[in-house]
């Protein structure tokens, strides 16, 4: 809508907020539950694609993503892992 949060608007928000909670907790492993929009944007940011390239990865319900933050930015690590899911959680078919 008009006024809105921009693409590149919420990919500065997504980076400053996973910056803020890299630095309050270096050394440590951290969980961040978030909608397939923040997601999205994190692979993005991870794999230095711009905002709005066609996505061309797979964004699974309650899949596992892993990302490795570091001083130099943000590296894809695993992604939507969902092997910890039975078969019929991932059928998409069905829900």
């Amino acid at each position: 809508p008009p006024g809105g949060e921009t693409l590149l608007m919420l990919g500065e928000r997504v980076r400053a907020a996973t910056d803020e909670l890299a630095h309050r907790h270096l050394g440590e492993q951290i969980v961040l539950v978030a909608h397939g929009g923040v997601l999205d944007m994190m692979y993005r940011i991870a794999t230095r694609q711009a905002v709005d390239a066609p996505r061309t990865w797979e964004l699974a319900n309650a899949g596992i993503n892993r990302l490795l933050w570091t001083p130099q930015g943000l590296s894809l690590v695993g992604w939507s892992d969902t092997r910890h899911l039975g078969p019929e959680w991932c059928d998409e078919s069905t829900t």
